[in-house]
């Protein structure tokens, strides 16, 4: 336990330095996470013989986010122009070397590249909406109360299981208990430190991410149990790969990021 806390206090801190610092620290910061998380999925998928593209995937995600960061008036056709691309590169690479790459291969080569990608996409364009730096850590502290909140209600409460095939421990009673301190950890947050947004915003941003973090925690399980991996890596003492902790925040980001545009 004593590690785990360690390993979450210095996390915090460096990801607080890349978040407030800006500029190419949060552009490097952020690409080495998101160049990890692809290596971490392509060596889980080499457990079930199925060989990704990590150069590739890489090099795209890397190149996408610079657009991404320092292009303020980024246009998400960006984002469908490098996903073709990368189809076409992919099966082209198929198509040539028949013999060594399999369709199931390029398949997961793309997914590799699209399924964390997408997450720290996000993650720039909220840190460069207005006032930016205060609204990613509101989304990071909504997942993190849903977290901490499902595991504490979820040990006192939890008796029906949500997804015993994928997460034995994990009731229905946590879930609930987890959306619940999301509202709460919204709502105080933008209270204090996002006055601009209303409280019915914070209510449904809150119940938003707190429904969608736990379907992007459970994905990454499935993702462990397909490759029969317990964890991703273990780069991060007491909590595995950075897949294994940022695994809540994969969709909270982008439904976030949805929200925000459209409603606010």
């Amino acid at each position: 336990m004593l590690t785990r806390i360690i390993s979450a206090v210095v996390g915090i801190i460096l990801l607080g330095y890349i978040i407030n610092t800006g500029g190419w620290i949060f552009y490097l910061g952020i690409s080495f996470l998101n160049i990890y998380a692809i290596y971490e999925l392509c060596n889980a998928f080499k457990k079930i013989n199925i060989r990704t593209n990590f150069l590739l995937s890489s090099f795209f995600s890397v190149v996408l986010l610079y657009f991404v960061n320092f292009f303020y008036e980024f246009d998400f056709i960006v984002v469908y122009f490098f996903i073709i691309l990368m189809l076409m590169l992919v099966f082209l690479n198929s198509i040539i070397d028949n013999n060594r790459t399999n369709l199931n291969d390029a398949v997961f080569s793309i997914f590799s590249f699209i399924y964390p990608s997408l997450l720290f996409i996000c993650v720039v364009l909220v840190r460069n909406l207005s006032n930016g730096i205060n609204i990613t850590w509101w989304i990071f502290i909504i997942t993190w109360a849903c977290d901490t909140g499902a595991f504490f209600i979820g040990i006192i409460f939890g008796k029906k299981p949500l997804a015993p095939n994928i997460s034995p421990k994990k009731t229905l009673e946590g879930s609930l208990g987890g959306v619940l301190s999301s509202v709460v950890a919204s709502v105080v947050f933008a209270t204090y430190l996002l006055p601009e947004i209303e409280t019915i915003h914070a209510i449904m941003l809150g119940i938003l991410v707190g429904f969608v973090c736990q379907v992007g925690d459970l994905s990454a399980s499935l993702i462990k149990r397909y490759c029969k991996i317990k964890d991703y890596s273990n780069i991060i003492p007491g909590h595995g790969g950075i897949l294994d902790r940022l695994d809540s925040a994969l969709f909270s980001f982008p439904m976030a990021y949805i929200y925000l545009k459209i409603l606010l």
